[in-house]
């Protein structure tokens, strides 16, 4: 939610920048969309962190020499 508003602000600079023709508007707003693109972090929960205390390796270790 934070990188699409973040995105949305620097889309806003950059289109005002060229309504108003300052030329630092603009570059205001590639600098927000800069810093959105890499503080967006992944949520996306991989199997390792799911509480368990067995990797993904060793269950397929355990599966395969069965």
């Amino acid at each position: 939610m934070k990188l699409l508003l973040l995105m949305a602000v620097a889309a806003g600079c950059v289109a005002l920048s060229f309504a108003w023709r300052e030329p630092w508007i603009g570059g205001l707003g590639l600098l927000i969309a800069f810093v959105a693109m890499f503080t967006d972090r992944d949520d996306v929960r991989l199997d390792d962190e799911r509480g368990t205390y067995e990797t993904t390796k060793s269950v397929r270790n355990m599966r395969r020499h069965r």
